[in-house]
């Protein structure tokens, strides 16, 4: 890992923990245990570094989703493996910052507030999210010409709906505590897939 990685590493964990705003320079030198200088040689604001910190994050939430698809192009298989990732992010952001102790909550509180405060970083995660939805709009239908799910369903709606599904539950997630994710992530992708299934269940 490069000195820069480590910060980018650092501040995600403190951004995590405290938030943009209450964060300080101060804050990540006292986590990655690196001078400001050596913060101010790679970055010049906390506003950049918080804009790199994200940008690392995307990056390897992208990653995971390209594993995910080319592991398999079963569209079955990704869709529970899709819906299963639910309760795997708080565990991705520990790997990504080197703790244990990061509340998915504060993960989706700070990505509200980075969509509002920064434009460049709510557009990055639409094209993500764009390429996401090209992706499994191409699944959808090889699914439907190998007759694996239902003809009449538009596949634009559908990979929308799926997306809007898996966000909306973590959104939810925020409202309450009484969510088990594993579980709601296997019972949405039951539903669903009983719905849209030429399998006789």
């Amino acid at each position: 890992m490069t000195s820069k990685e480590k910060i980018n590493s650092a501040a995600l964990k403190v951004f995590l923990q405290k938030g943009y705003d209450a964060t300080s320079i101060s804050d990540v030198v006292t986590e990655c245990k690196i001078t400001k200088g050596g913060i101010y040689h790679h970055f010049k604001n906390k506003e950049e570094l918080f804009i790199e910190a994200i940008d690392y994050l995307f990056d390897r939430f992208e990653e995971l989703e390209k594993s995910m698809y080319s592991g398999s192009t079963n569209l079955k298989q990704i869709l529970q493996l899709y819906f299963g990732s639910l309760s795997d992010i708080s565990e991705v952001l520990g790997e990504m910052t080197g703790s244990e102790n990061i509340d998915v909550k504060n993960f989706y509180m700070l990505m509200t507030n980075a969509f509002m405060k920064f434009p460049q970083i709510r557009e990055k995660h639409g094209k993500l999210h764009l390429k996401n939805q090209e992706i499994l709009v191409e699944l959808i239908r090889a699914a439907q010409r190998e007759g694996v799910i239902k003809n009449n369903i538009d596949c634009e709606t559908l990979a929308f709906m799926i997306n809007a599904l898996a966000e909306g539950t973590m959104i939810y997630h925020i409202m309450t505590d009484n969510i088990d994710l594993k579980e709601k992530g296997e019972k949405i992708f039951q539903n669903l897939w009983k719905g849209i299934s030429t399998e006789i269940i």
